[in-house]
């Protein structure tokens, strides 16, 4: 419970002073900091009863606020004016992204499968702004490149799961990869 207390206070505090720290460093890094330096510093505020499902929901809590500031950024009216570009990043860009992510992740790791390949560009393919918001928001970029990067950043999430799921039901239907060879050999030398 202390934990939780303790992360509202940091949030609270943070939207204090966000206008001044986020000159120099965005929420998500200057929280990365904080979590960070936190046990170091506070090595009390580790609660031996508070159970790992309670720091994920309160990492996915944080991820959700994220997410939703940055689409209450987003400028509808804009955004209409200019939907070409965002479409070209989220349609064609990311299918090339998550293709040429499967080749080089196929190439760096030669012990994946295709379908593991694929599943991996397929997670490391969505790019967030949230870490770049300063080169996002500079005024030396153009709005309309600014404007695209940040609805491509909100939406890109949610249309990279499906081409994930496939991936990962094509590798389940092929009767696993590597990874189902280590968490078999993993499970052996659990039994011995």
């Amino acid at each position: 419970m202390t934990f939780l207390l303790v992360f509202a206070v940091l949030v609270f505090c943070f939207g204090l002073v966000s206008a001044r720290v986020e000159r120099v460093a965005t929420a998500p890094i200057a929280f990365t900091m904080i979590g960070v330096l936190a046990p170091v510093l506070l090595p009390d505020l580790i609660d031996p009863d508070f159970r790992l499902s309670h720091y994920l929901w309160v990492a996915e809590a944080g991820l959700v606020l994220l997410l939703f500031t940055d689409a209450t950024r987003t400028d509808l009216v804009r955004l209409k004016a200019m939907r070409d570009l965002p479409a070209r990043l989220l349609g064609p860009g990311m299918l090339m992204t998550i293709g040429l992510g499967a080749v080089v992740a196929w190439l760096v790791f030669p012990q994946l499968t295709v379908w593991e390949s694929c599943a991996l560009a397929a997670i490391l393919s969505p790019t967030d702004a949230g870490l770049g918001q300063v080169i996002v928001q500079s005024p030396r970029v153009p709005e309309r490149v600014r404007e695209s990067l940040n609805v491509e950043a909100g939406l890109n999430d949610g249309l990279a799961v499906p081409f994930l799921l496939f991936f990962m039901a094509m590798l389940e239907a092929g009767g696993g990869g590597a990874a189902a060879e280590d968490s078999t050999v993993s499970r052996r030398f659990r039994r011995v």
